[in-house]
């Protein structure tokens, strides 16, 4: 898969997605789709377009938690089979009247032979560019542009700040059906309190990107990837409680089964459900008996859903 700038002009035919992509979920997959169909009928490749960063942390200087950093979003294009992301700053282009953008953009640019876009999509200067701006500029350029119906949920559409919201409630398992995949977290394994090893139950502290959004705290049943190995196990999203009055939230996981070392190395865990909640023990026993019962419960579930 090809990352494209603006500084890059494209000299292949390609069919351009167009959309933010926070998330990446069941809406932004069926554009996606029909991007594809596209593309093997104009025998282009299949291209998207995004930002470098969140339009609205800039229009609206909103420290948005995304759902998806880049790393994350771009593992999933890929996996989604899109051939070219371009992958503009959103400032670059923010000045750009609807129409100036569609010529040079789009048609100079990126060599758009095809668009596809969301009902509610806005592009060019103050966002004065919407979905029907886009068809009719395409047909002026005998370019076809196909806009996608919204994509539902019990009556409600599916979008990024719904998903946003249900990930801060912690209702997981509906997160991960409308996204089409698992929740994931991405971060590098660093060097914790060891706690977890003197209590001979070792976790992994992980290193979440500070503009990830992180579900709240709980302890949830996960399954993490490492270099073509995979583990079930149990994450702690917490302040600590037992062993600390106020403390930072700190993400670790425990990894069944396993004793590699993951020092160093960027671990990808894809939640599955919230177990329970986070509680503040009498003692670090106490603590240690009720992780027990965690895992008994969750190969429980493993065995019977897994």
């Amino acid at each position: 898969m090809e990352i494209i700038g603006l500084d890059n002009q494209q000299k292949e035919r390609t069919v351009v997605v167009l959309g933010a992509f926070d998330g990446i979920h069941k809406g932004h997959i069926s554009l996606i789709d029909a991007g594809r169909m596209l593309a093997k009928a104009k025998d282009a490749k299949l291209a998207i377009m995004t930002f470098l960063e969140h339009p609205d942390t800039v229009l609206k200087n909103n420290r948005l938690k995304m759902l998806t950093t880049q790393e994350e979003k771009l593992k999933v294009l890929q996996d989604l089979g899109v051939e070219i992301v371009y992958l503009p700053t959103f400032v670059d282009i923010a000045g750009l009247s609807a129409t100036r953008f569609f010529n040079e953009i789009l048609i100079e640019k990126f060599g758009a032979v095809g668009l596809v876009a969301g009902p509610n999509f806005h592009f060019g200067k103050k966002a004065r560019g919407n979905s029907s701006y886009l068809k009719f500029l395409g047909a002026k350029n005998n370019i076809p542009v196909f806009i996608g119906e919204a994509i539902r949920y019990r009556d409600r559409i599916i979008s990024s700040t719904m998903i946003r919201r249900l990930i801060k409630k912690g209702q997981i398992e509906l997160v991960n059906s409308l996204l089409g995949r698992r929740f994931t977290l991405t971060g590098e394994v660093i060097k914790g309190e060891g706690r977890g090893r003197k209590l001979k139950m070792p976790t992994a502290n992980i290193n979440i990107p500070k503009e990830k959004l992180l579900p709240p705290c709980g302890v949830y049943l996960t399954e993490a990837f490492c270099e073509n190995k995979s583990y079930f196990g149990l994450l702690s999203i917490s302040d600590k409680p037992t062993f600390h009055e106020k403390g930072d939230i700190v993400v670790e996981v425990y990894l069944f089964n396993t004793e590699d070392d993951l020092y160093g190395k960027s671990l990808s865990i894809e939640l599955i459900r919230l177990q329970r909640e986070i509680f503040k023990y009498n003692s670090a026993k106490e603590l240690m008996d009720q992780v027990a019962l965690d895992i008994e419960e969750a190969k429980h579930y493993m065995s019977y859903y897994l």
